[in-house]
């Protein structure tokens, strides 16, 4: 059976024998249900393995697979190869990410499920019954345990599967990591350990006009152009694509009109006009474009792109896509984009091989990060090998960058779950829905952790949980009786909306306040602002103190207001600064307005509204569990504008569907302000306003008759 479906797997993706490294899986067990950690450089074909497993699991009949990302592009990714792979073969394949407040019951009728670490984690909250028949489990990226932000999330829902299906197999796959025997003993699993790459990996050293490598010749550049000029240069004539890393936004954006300047003189004719189309795409994702969209636009019509968190989605979707299709010629990211899609070049420059972090000034990345780099490097349908570059300014720190990264071995990962947010969140989670019920049971379960496992025991943490319980007892989202815990009924509620107990407890508290003074619409903006799920705040410059300053004189506030010498007093400013960037964008202001006034990028916008919108839902659903209708019409009217970005008499026109924040402007500007008086208007007045598409769309959501006609969606920020 095993030989029949390694043929299977390897005839449907297109390859003839297993690549060493998934042979030496196979003989560890692989398709006899045995639990392999394995650590291979990028594109070395893990996936293959996930695909070996899971269709092994499907084809004997012993439950389904579940696969955790950490990112939502990853596994809409994975999602979409697997459908077009193995959909014919009857297997049922389901994505289930976003929504935090559900338990998804109808993936109980897939063999696959697709998930993000954090759906996952909020799909045990909420009890999805279906968890108990998962016989696989697939962790993609675990060497991200050591993120703060991801890694804690991912140990505890990893801890918690090994409890409710002990006896899944658990397949971990991770870039090259130094302690990957240390992991594989914690999950009881074999360690696979590989240098395999289909593509050859040559690393080298730009210094003095020269890329020189070990054990095998280098290139000569030219000493008259600029050093990432020159390996731009030397690209273009070998006929190659690269991808520069370099380590702030406004590095990749500058960089990127550097080399878009030298590059444009080399383009052809047919590439011109590939480049003009791509970037008349990319400037018409937002129906009016910010300085960020014109400024990638004019980029991309010379054949470079830049990529970071700052851009909107399908802006990077777009220039991902033309990147593969060889449209783009190079792209210049942050890093990102390192843990992002699979997007491989010939040539990755490390441009800088230094981060600043806050409070410790600039250091060395670490050498993980620096291999995760080098792993983009050889397309494996295109190249013989693929170069890694760094760039070093002198022969000294030219030896140095080699010992430290082209020498050096990748980082030990370690647990981050010590942090005090992580504890707070998931000792809630695990008592909230009766995983754990006593101090004790709490503490073992602590005990069977990745942090366990690498220190010995849990006593570093163990007070903190104590303390932690303490605390939500003392929020009343704990009880405690004869040494039995429990979740109260807002407490569990706390848990499945997914946010912190201290954010929580704040909430109510406000929401109390409110129930007692007239609030203003700032007043709520300013309670979801002021929370730690909307960190890092705004920065307020000098310049202005004065406006934040002043509206905090106008603002009748849901919280005390810190006085001038307290040090809580600089991050209040700094919140009520944020709350003024939502106050802005539901007033109307543009994305480009906002760029300008607030120095939020289209992307970073976009992350903002989404917290914004998750934190507005969980006050609406604690002040309904607290019985405070009164303020439930504002909080909900407060979402949709914040939703949407509309002032308040736009909103019963842009709740109907391609109607956005601009369409209803215009609506309402040409005295359409209500749903009846769209259905009085005819539809040929309509189609003049709005245009003949979706005026009809507008009718036919009214009860009218119209022909059908192809939508036509509007780009606003919302739908992006």
């Amino acid at each position: 059976m095993g030989k029949g479906i390694v043929e299977k797997i390897l005839k449907i993706s297109g390859f003839s024998s297993l690549n060493p490294m998934q042979k030496s899986a196979v003989e560890k067990g692989l398709l006899e249900g045995k639990n392999l950690v394995v650590a291979a450089p990028t594109a070395s074909g893990k996936t293959l393995l996930c695909e070996l497993a899971a269709y092994n699991l499907f084809m004997n009949n012993r439950g389904k697979m579940v696969y955790l990302a950490p990112l939502v592009a990853l596994v809409s990714e994975k999602y979409h190869s697997f459908r077009q792979k193995y959909s014919r073969d009857g297997i049922k394949i389901a994505m289930s990410v976003g929504d935090l407040d559900s338990s998804d019951p109808w993936l109980a009728d897939y063999d696959w499920v697709l998930t993000s670490n954090e759906k996952c984690d909020s799909l045990i909250r909420h009890g999805a019954h279906w968890v108990k028949d998962i016989g696989l489990i697939v962790v993609d990226e675990i060497h991200l345990l050591q993120d703060p932000s991801r890694g804690p999330t991912l140990e505890i829902t990893l801890t918690r599967l090994r409890e409710v299906v002990p006896h899944a197999q658990i397949l971990a796959l991770s870039a090259t990591i130094h302690n990957v025997k240390e992991l594989a003993n914690w999950l009881n699993a074999k360690a696979v350990i590989s240098d395999y790459r289909p593509v050859e990996l040559h690393e080298g050293i730009y210094v003095n006009s020269k890329i020189q490598f070990f054990g095998r010749d280098g290139y000569e550049l030219d000493g008259h152009l600029a050093p990432e000029l020159s390996i731009i240069d030397n690209t273009r004539k070998l006929g190659k694509q690269a991808l520069f890393f370099v380590s702030t936004r406004r590095s990749a954006e500058s960089l990127a009109e550097k080399l878009g300047g030298f590059y444009q003189n080399y383009l052809e004719r047919n590439e011109k006009e590939q480049l003009k189309k791509l970037s008349q795409e990319v400037i018409s994702v937002l129906e009016i474009p910010t300085r960020q969209c014109k400024r990638l636009a004019s980029c991309i019509k010379n054949g470079i792109a830049f990529h970071h968190a700052g851009l909107l989605f399908k802006q990077k979707k777009l220039i991902e896509d033309n990147f593969r299709l060889r449209t783009l010629r190079t792209i210049v990211a942050t890093p990102t984009l390192c843990l992002g899609v699979n997007l491989p070049a010939f040539r990755v420059i490390i441009r800088d091989a230094k981060r600043y972090y806050g409070g410790y000034g600039a250091s060395f990345i670490p050498v993980l990060e620096y291999k995760q780099f080098c792993g983009r490097a050889g397309r494996p349908d295109y190249d013989e090998f693929g170069e890694s570059i760094l760039m070093a300014k002198s022969e000294d720190e030219a030896q140095e960058l080699t010992e430290r990264f082209i020498l050096g071995e990748p980082e030990d990962i370690h647990s981050k779950l010590a942090l005090e947010p992580v504890l707070r969140m998931h000792t809630l989670a695990l008592i909230a829905s009766d995983f754990v019920n006593t101090r004790e049971s709490l503490m073992k379960f602590f005990g069977k952790t990745f942090y366990a496992h690498q220190h010995g025991d849990t006593s570093a943490i163990n007070q903190r949980i104590e303390d932690i319980i303490q605390l939500l007892v003392n929020f009343k989202f704990l009880t405690e009786k004869e040494g039995k815990i429990s979740a109260t009924r807002i407490g569990k509620r706390v848990s499945e909306l997914y946010i912190d107990p201290l954010t929580a407890h704040h909430l109510i508290k406000s929401l109390s306040r409110a129930m007692k003074i007239r609030p203003q619409p700032f007043s709520y903006l300013h309670m979801i602002a002021n929370t730690i799920e909307m960190r890092p705040f705004l920065s307020v410059g000098s310049k202005e103190f004065e406006e934040v300053n002043s509206k905090i004189v106008s603002t009748r506030f849901l919280q005390k207001v810190p006085k001038d010498d307290d040090l809580e007093f600089d991050d209040f400013l700094k919140s009520v600064k944020t709350a003024m960037m939502l106050e802005g964008w539901m007033n109307e202001m543009t994305e480009d307005q906002i760029l300008s006034r607030f120095r939020v990028t289209p992307g970073e916008l976009r992350t903002r509204l989404n917290n914004a919108d998750w934190l507005l839902y969980a006050s609406q659903e604690l002040a309904l569990l607290l019985g405070f209708k009164e303020i439930l019409k504002d909080l909900r009217k407060i979402r949709v504008r914040v939703m949407y970005g509309v002032k308040e008499e736009l909103i019963p026109l842009v709740r109907l569907e391609q109607i956005g924040r601009i369409r209803s402007r215009k609506l309402y500007n040409a005295g359409l302000k209500t749903i009846s008086d769209l259905r009085k208007i005819p539809l040929t007045s309509l189609e003049r306003i709005i245009g003949p598409k979706i005026a009809a769309i507008v009718k036919k959501q009214l009860g009218e008759k119209v022909e059908e006609i192809k939508e036509e969606k509007q780009t606003t920020l919302k739908k992006v």
